[in-house]
């Protein structure tokens, strides 16, 4: 297709991986842009303001698609206690498909952001690295059931399809609580304050796994090309950074860029530990002179206890997307430390040695 004819729907353009995809999008040319969010979206463009799970307001923005040939749909419903309603995220995904077959006479490729919860890790061990022909753990959150709706839509409707299964996405962005690396940055900058060492807030286990992440820069590479190549049509892609990392190996390094002495295994629960923290970090945005939105924007710390208690190894292969044509791949251990200090220097956090008057 060529590259003028592209015009993107970017769903979930207000969350952390759909502000940095439109950014994106919008430096590597080619591609018209529609963005849809539940609310309004500050910068520039077509935007559709949309409850996805509210039908009848999917059907009468239909016109609003008709011109769409590429959707990232990377929009999710998730309750609080970062609970994931599986129903809803189908019948989400369903109701925009739907409004868009009535109006949209384009072929159009739906790309599928999920994750390795397909592979279970989520839950216990299971064999790595995951490879992409690995079925479905039978708890696979919602993704067999999106995978399968889509399959089966796209067939009847002569669309294509691809889904992306990125792991722990990392970034640097203001307000994003489900965002590992401020979940790190915010916790070494509070325990700093209280004078304490950096413990690692896990079992032993999750301390010492072996895992794969996702830069968020090469995410939105991998997406954008998987979805442009048509041999990438109606296939499942481990998009990680392609190397292995531990807990364990980087802690040190994290703990020296806030100036602070690397602590052992403290197993805690991080709800409840942060519970009575927004004024130590209400005091701390007026000393250091942070841009802040307040304490909860910083993190979802049932996402952090999560993520950071799986006793595991959670290992992707990127061998397929490699054989597909796709070589890029990112240092994990250098990304954490570059992203961090980037947090720093934007004022998001406190730097390792501030002097405060």
């Amino acid at each position: 297709m060529p590259s003028a004819q592209k015009h993107a729907l970017v769903v979930g353009a207000s969350g952390l991986l759909g502000t940095h995809l439109v950014d994106h999008l919008q430096r590597d040319g080619g591609w018209s842009i529609t963005t849809l969010s539940r609310g309004a979206r500050g910068q520039a463009g077509d935007h559709v303001a949309l409850d996805l799970e509210d039908r009848d307001a999917c059907m009468a923005a239909a016109p609003a698609f008709k011109d769409i040939t590429h959707v990232f749909y990377g929009s999710r419903a998730v309750r609080p206690g970062y609970r994931i309603d599986l129903d809803a995220n189908q019948a989400m995904l369903a109701n925009l498909c739907d409004a868009m077959v009535t109006r949209n006479n384009n072929p159009v490729h739906v790309q599928l952001v999920h994750g390795l919860k397909w592979y279970g890790f989520n839950l216990g061990p299971a064999p790595t690295p995951a490879r992409e022909d690995t079925p479905a753990h039978p708890d696979a959150s919602f993704y067999l059931r999106q995978r399968d709706y889509i399959s089966n839509f796209a067939a009847d409707a002569s669309w294509t399809w691809s889904t992306v299964r990125p792991h722990l996405i990392c970034a640097v962005a203001r307000n994003s609580p489900s965002n590992i690396v401020s979940v790190i940055g915010t916790l070494a900058a509070v325990l700093r304050e209280q004078g304490e060492p950096l413990w690692f807030p896990g079992p032993e286990a999750a301390f010492d796994a072996h895992i794969t992440v996702s830069d968020i820069a090469l995410l939105c590479r991998q997406m954008s090309w998987i979805a442009a190549m048509p041999e990438c049509c109606g296939e499942d892609f481990n998009t990680v950074n392609g190397d292995v990392m531990s807990w364990r190996d980087l802690w040190p390094e994290i703990a020296a860029g806030f100036g602070m002495e690397a602590g052992g295994v403290r197993p805690t629960c991080l709800v409840d530990y942060m519970r009575d923290k927004d004024a130590l970090w209400a005091d701390m945005v007026v000393r250091y002179g942070l841009e802040n939105d307040g304490f909860a924007s910083m993190c979802d710390w049932s996402f952090a206890d999560a993520s950071l208690g799986l006793g595991w190894d959670q290992k992707a292969s990127s061998e397929k997307l490699r054989k597909h044509g796709f070589k890029e791949t990112v240092d994990t251990r250098r990304m954490f430390l570059d992203y961090l200090e980037e947090y720093r220097q934007r004022k998001l956090l406190p730097r390792g040695k501030e002097v405060t008057s």
